[in-house]
């Protein structure tokens, strides 16, 4: 559940603790001037971790050259800002091969240069943050810019060290050319002795909707469909993210038996147990929302019999005084609808069970049949009241029959009842053998998907989605069934457990088991948990070696659930899983709309180090993974309702709440890019292209936090494996000092809410790791 979190301001020995962001943007206390800075033309460089500001003034300090360090396979940035006096007239941007030692080099092609772009918030996040122009989006550079006078332009300068590049320094130069001025600035990169792999250790599950990539970027056409999500997934790996679903055109295939329960009569509503009037089940209704009317059918159309007719049923109200309202609405004999002819009844509950009854013998000219609808509120235009009521032996019969004058027949057995299962029980269910209750699946195309997801694009984990889960989120929720069948059916468990046994061996069989986890109930409430700990019971009986994720913090309800716990972060409690680790149990957790300030955030408005801080505090306390809910949530089709005019989010950052009964028009905050790490190309940034656009996504600042942060984590993963291997090497104060750099450094985190917002202190301990590797590696 998400908390709302009240911000505080505090400095504490550097560290800042949810600092007011006023002076973020505009501090002048870091950063670098580069040789070629004029009064003509300023430039200077800073560390990728900072946001600067388009106002911001030229730093005092001097530097020689961009500087960047990375390891091989790395990828690392740092953002060369260009500040003229007045305005630049296309300007253009270009990078040159990289010479190292002994004459290797990093060719031009492994420098990308991208622009910073600014979005306005207009609406800040919390009380730690400002409106204002925040940087976020960084598309490549592409064509020659116009830089305004008096504002600072950044320019993200992008370095993958390429797999076996020869450890030492390489230097060249950013080459700037716009009508009359030109600069080449100094550029030099620093390879470590070692190399990163492909896969992380760090396991990421994010969230994305291939649907937003097709709606934005106008594109129908299957075969370009592929090449573009081909594209997003080489972006997603270059970040070292993995997506929920590394295979959204490609399903598995399933063929499931020829078999299903009767047809019910009645839709809406929810068969309960632990409420009745007679027999074993009621009908519940639960009107809760305030945007429209909640209500049970019974579809088929009822014959309108020439005696009139009784209609009875049992009742109950959750509180007294609550009213609703019964309809019959009448229909002519061509089965069509006659407005303005329905037969309302009004009743008032008193917290009890209660029966109503009436005869109704008239009836709008021209009907021929009735339809009978329950509701669990008064009926209006816009839906907005609420309520909740029981029904029970709903029943329409014959109206003179059941009074017994004319139309009934001596030594008759009682009227004919009209309506099926009003006493809302059980269906009678088909005979089948076990062993017919067979499901065949089809992974050839699944598989082809998967195999490249995994192997080619070194995603390390996927969502599994198993039908018949049900789901549902401290909102609301949704049953288990299949076919129809209910989870307490010998149908449904027959399928179930061939559906989940089939899925685990073929798992088994590619090898996938690790990556593979089901997560099918979101956030639930504490009236949730005996009914998520049904469903993994469920599962667990199944498909016991299938991995079990819960976005919920440790609660003893639910222990024996999941054996993932994935809580939002400033729900974990670090002595709790301990005490779950030690059973096997492995830890998650996950930032959203919350929590805010004064926690490390997704947020654009917050500072650059969060993100990349986030993976430091991940590893400070053996947290497995990490999760957010979506990572392209480009529009919200509450706030934005119009399908034809979606949201802009390079003109509007916010991420605006979607369901959760949200009425179309309303715009409920969560947060200023939240589950927004990538943006639509530009062509595509107002949903409407007019033409396919066949690119890949557009980073973020916060994007690129994620990857340098999860990179980190495996640089502390790798010193960690090389102190194990060779500890026994080191005399007892060397192994000491190796042990001290696994540690997070107070001036990086000191707690959860006390971090630092300065990069320094983050790259100068992950200085000290990449060396402490390097020569261990040597040993």
């Amino acid at each position: 559940m998400v908390a709302r979190v009240i911000c505080l301001i505090g400095i504490v020995g550097g560290l800042v603790c949810g600092g007011r962001a006023q002076d973020y943007l505009g501090t002048a206390t870091y950063g670098e001037l580069l040789p070629g800075s004029s009064e003509q033309v300023g430039l200077w460089w800073a560390s990728s971790g900072w946001k600067i500001g388009q106002d911001r003034d030229l730093p005092p300090a001097r530097g020689d050259a961009i500087l960047i360090r990375a390891a091989k396979n790395e990828v690392e940035a740092a953002q060369l800002v260009v500040r003229p006096a007045g305005a630049l007239q296309g300007l253009i941007v270009e990078a040159g091969v990289l010479a190292g030692p002994d004459g290797a080099t990093i060719p031009a092609q492994s420098i990308d240069l991208l622009e910073v772009r600014y979005v306005h918030v207009t609406q800040p996040t919390d009380k730690s943050a400002t409106a204002g122009y925040w940087p976020d989006p960084l598309p490549p550079v592409q064509k020659a810019l116009e830089v305004p006078a008096g504002k600072n332009q950044a320019f993200w300068i992008r370095v993958k060290v390429p797999r076996g590049a020869r450890a030492g320094v390489y230097a060249g130069t950013i080459r700037l050319q716009a009508e009359g001025y030109g600069a080449a600035v100094p550029l030099r990169v620093e390879v470590y002795d070692f190399e990163l792999p492909d896969r992380m250790t760090c396991v990421t599950a994010f969230g994305f909707s291939a649907a937003n990539v097709f709606r934005y970027q106008g594109i129908t056409d299957p075969q370009q469909r592929r090449e573009v999500i081909e594209k997003y997934w080489a972006n997603y790996s270059a970040h070292h993210i993995s997506p929920y679903d590394p295979a959204p055109l490609d399903r598995i295939g399933v063929t499931w038996p020829d078999i299903k329960p009767p047809q019910p009569k009645w839709q809406g509503g929810q068969p309960v147990k632990n409420e009745k009037h007679s027999g074993e089940r009621s009908l519940l209704i639960f009107d809760d929302r305030k945007d429209q009317n909640v209500e049970a059918v019974y579809e088929p159309l009822v014959a309108i019999p020439a005696g009139g007719l009784r209609l009875r049923f049992a009742y109950r109200t959750a509180v007294p005084g609550q009213t609703f309202r019964v309809t019959l609405n009448h229909y002519d004999a061509s089965g069509k609808w006659i407005s303005g002819g329905n037969h309302d009844i009004g009743l008032e509950g008193e917290g009890q069970w209660q029966q109503f009854e009436r005869i109704i013998r008239k009836f709008p000219a021209g009907a021929k049949s009735v339809q009978l609808h329950l509701r669990a509120a008064e009926w209006s235009e816009s839906g907005e009241h609420t309520g909740l009521v029981w029904f029970d032996d709903v029943s329409l019969t014959c109206g003179t029959a059941a009074l017994g004058g004319e139309g009934s027949q001596p030594g008759a057995a009682g009227p004919q009842e009209l309506i099926e299962d009003g006493g809302f029980e059980p269906a009678q269910l088909p005979a089948v053998e076990r062993d017919k209750l067979q499901v065949k699946l089809d992974f050839a195309a699944w598989d082809r998907a998967m195999e490249r997801g995994i192997d080619h694009y070194r995603f390390n984990s996927f969502r599994l989605s198993i039908p018949g889960m049900g789901g549902g989120t401290f909102h609301a929720r949704r049953e288990p069934e299949l076919l129809g069948f209910g989870a307490d059916t010998p149908h449904y468990q027959g399928l179930f457990h061939n559906y989940c046994t089939q899925i685990q061996e073929h798992l088994r069989r590619k090898g996938w088991l690790d990556e593979a986890y089901v997560y099918w109930f979101d956030e639930p409430a504490p009236r949730d948990y005996a009914f998520v700990n049904n469903g993994f019971a469920r599962l667990k009986a199944a498909a016991p070696d299938i991995n079990r994720m819960l976005t919920e913090q440790v609660e003893p309800a639910l222990i024996g659930g999941p054996n993932i716990w994935c809580s939002l972060s400033n729900h974990y409690q670090h002595e709790l899983a301990e005490q779950r680790r030690a059973q096997g149990e492995r830890f998650w957790w996950y930032v959203c709309t919350g929590p805010k300030a004064p926690y490390c955030t997704l947020f654009i408005d917050h500072p650059g180090t969060e993100m990349r801080v986030w993976l430091w505090q991940t590893w400070q306390r053996k947290i497995d993974g990490i999760l957010v809910w979506q990572s392209n949530y480009w529009t919200s089709d509450a706030a934005y309702p119009d399908r034809d005019r979606p949201q802009n989010p390079y003109e509007d950052p916010m991420g605006w709440t979607s369901g959760y009964s949200t009425p179309a028009g309303q715009k409920r905050p969560w947060g200023n890019g939240d589950g927004r790490f990538v943006y639509p190309p530009l062509a595509a940034a107002d949903g409407n292209p007019g033409r396919p656009i066949l690119e890949g996504p557009v980073d973020s600042i916060r994007w690129e936090m994620l990857r340098d942060g999860i990179e980190d984590y495996e640089y502390f993963v790798i010193l960690r494996r090389l102190l194990q291997a060779k500890g026994d090497r080191l005399d007892t104060a060397q192994k000491a000092e190796y042990a001290a750099l696994l540690e997070v450094p107070a001036a990086v985190t000191k707690d959860m809410t006390t971090f630092t917002r300065d990069p320094a202190p983050l790259e100068r301990h992950r200085d000290h790791v990449a060396r402490a590797i390097g020569t261990l590696s040597r040993r």
